[in-house]
């Protein structure tokens, strides 16, 4: 989730970030996770964003990749 509406200036260059996000999630709606995973991207960090077929709660989905990603970094 976006938590700026102006956020600050950031240099996230050869930062990696994974966003996972739900396309059912009735908080968090998936133009806002787009938002946010562009903003990071804009401030050099490398984004890996998917959209799962879940709501707000963690899945064991979310889990498995993350554990992919984490071992791949």
């Amino acid at each position: 989730m976006v938590p700026f509406s102006e956020p600050p200036e950031a240099d996230l260059r050869g930062k990696a970030v994974l966003i996972l996000s739900g396309g059912a999630d009735p908080i968090v709606p998936g133009h806002n996770a787009g938002q946010l995973a562009a903003m990071l991207a804009s401030a050099g960090a490398t984004v890996e964003h998917r959209t799962l077929p879940v709501g707000h709660g963690l899945s064991q989905s979310d889990v498995t990749i993350a554990k992919r990603w984490l071992a791949s970094r």
